[in-house]
């Protein structure tokens, strides 16, 4: 049922007053309320009746539609027994915060437009409580049938004629019936992760429309399932339903998640061996085969750490589907997982992807990932796992909020210094650019800015020159400066490469 068609009923005499361009809008329920913030009791779509018993002045209607504009109501019916009228800053309030409001007369009680639309909505929902029972039952059977969350989907989507979808915030496509291309699923994950609040819609790449509602609750590293079209205009059936259906994916997730939780112990067992600094192949063997791993098998490392967000669920949620030998453990401030991978497997690709698409929903949060490369055999893990954590501080001297390094960077001068312990980073800093920096702030100079300018032109003068917009001169008196404040001599490659480290130093 649609705000039109209550309006578009003769017998009640309705008027509408402000918002005439979302009569389309579906009115999912009716909620009566005398209260001046109602919004912490409406869920949406509901038609909302009142008498304005709350009214005191001009001020209680603004308050009062923000809070039920901010529920996204379907639309406001207000009665005129107490006023004689609606009154005038009502109406702009609704204006102003788009909302549809009707007037219902004084003849006209409330108690008769709930029963029209409850009503209305019994004959929409086709079979009533036999059929809401007859839906749910076949999605049970599902779960007890053991189809998992592609029994799920397929079922929800049969009885609702909607394709739906369950994914995971690192781009997982669990279970679907929708066709969904690669940008599909980076802007329904953008679009959960991003959205003011879910459920909402979303238009996709191809213009399209889809809904995105929670699978639980709506965290870094969750499940949410993707609906075809804006949940506004579905029949009542399939918005009340669709939240059965995440529940019972919810409940799948936490057994899938069991399951992870059993391998645990191994994960922490087998990473204190390899971290420890006991060397005996024979226990690490042996604690492998007891995780039905082959010792022998080829491994990657990956370490994290993170700042507002731990590792472990994001490893599990990326990696746990696509190798279900995984072993994870937290230890201190970092998280290790070791992958048994085939041949060919990228571990680092799949990373990098689900990376780029939870980047946008970090806010201050960061996560550092570093990528071992592959070794063969248990006698190799430590040595994984070192490559690993020397990469991960790779990624942390980076500044994305979800930052990937990998052992494919080991040639790099920055693998270099992230290698290097944070203290003596900042010592060899401040003991070669300290004076500069001084200098600099002392003097509002910008001696660093063109000793970076020009290292970062090969030591040309006139190249650093022109980019600087400075003249040949300037930039010579400026570099000496530099070398007398730091002894050294842009002469020589020692020197200069001393100097290029030190800036390199964040």
């Amino acid at each position: 049922m649609r705000v039109r068609d209550l309006v578009d009923k003769p017998d009640l005499g309705l008027t509408v007053l402000a918002g005439d361009e979302s009569l389309e809008r579906p009115i999912r329920w009716v909620y009566t309320t005398d209260l001046l913030d109602p919004g912490r009791y409406l869920s949406g779509g509901e038609l909302v009746l009142t008498g304005l018993v709350w009214r005191r002045g001009p001020e209680d209607s603004e308050k009062f539609v923000r809070a039920v504009a901010g529920a996204d109501i379907a639309a406001l019916g207000a009665g005129d027994a107490a006023f004689g009228e609606i009154p005038a800053d009502l109406v702009d309030a609704c204006r102003r915060h788009g909302v549809t409001l009707i007037e219902v007369p004084i003849d006209v009680s409330f108690a008769t437009v709930t029963e029209d639309v409850t009503r209305r909505l019994a004959e929409e929902s086709g079979t009533g409580i036999d059929g809401v029972l007859s839906r749910r039952r076949r999605l049970l059977n599902a779960i007890a049938e053991g189809a998992g969350s592609a029994g799920l989907v397929r079922v929800w989507s049969q009885d609702n004629e909607i394709p739906a979808a369950v994914l995971s915030t690192s781009g997982r496509i669990v279970a679907s019936t929708m066709d969904i291309s690669e940008s599909d699923v980076d802007s329904l994950v953008h679009a959960f992760l991003t959205a003011e609040r879910v459920p909402a819609a979303t238009k996709l790449p191809d213009e399209r429309w889809a809904s995105v509602f929670p699978v639980g609750s709506r965290e870094l590293a969750s499940w949410f399932l993707a609906c075809d079209g804006e949940h506004e205009k579905w029949p009542r059936e399939a918005r009340e339903s669709v939240m059965e259906l995440a529940s019972l994916a919810g409940l799948e997730r936490a057994r899938i998640e069991g399951g992870l939780r059993a391998r645990h112990r191994f994960g922490e067992q087998i990473t204190a061996l390899i971290t420890s600094g006991v060397r005996d192949p024979a226990e690490l063997a042996a604690r492998l085969r007891a995780a039905e791993l082959d010792a022998d098998a080829m491994f990657v490392a990956v370490v994290v750490t993170g700042e507002g967000v731990t590792g472990q669920p994001f490893l599990e949620e990326v990696l746990a589907a696509r190798f279900p030998e995984l072993l994870v453990a937290t230890l201190s401030a970092e998280t290790i997982g070791l992958i048994p991978v085939g041949e060919g497997a990228d571990v680092a690709e799949l990373v990098r992807r689900a990376a780029d698409r939870l980047e946008p929903a970090m806010g201050r949060r960061r996560l550092a990932i570093g990528v071992s490369g592959p070794v063969r055999g248990s006698a190799a893990l430590r040595g994984a796992v070192d490559e690993a954590r020397h990469v991960c501080r790779l990624a942390e001297l980076r500044h994305t909020r979800v930052a990937v390094a990998t052992a494919d960077e080991v040639d790099s001068h920055v693998m270099l210094i992230a290698s290097v312990p944070d203290e003596l980073r900042q010592t060899f800093r401040n003991r070669v650019l300290g004076p500069v920096l001084r200098y600099d702030e002392e003097h509002d100079s910008r001696l660093v800015d063109t000793l970076e300018a020009f290292l970062d032109s090969s030591g040309s003068w006139q190249r650093c020159a022109e980019r600087l917009h400075v003249h040949v001169n300037t930039l010579r008196y400026r570099m000496r400066r530099v070398e007398e404040l730091t002894g050294r001599s842009l002469s020589t490659l020692e020197d200069r490469v001393d100097l290029f480290l030190a800036l390199r130093i964040r």
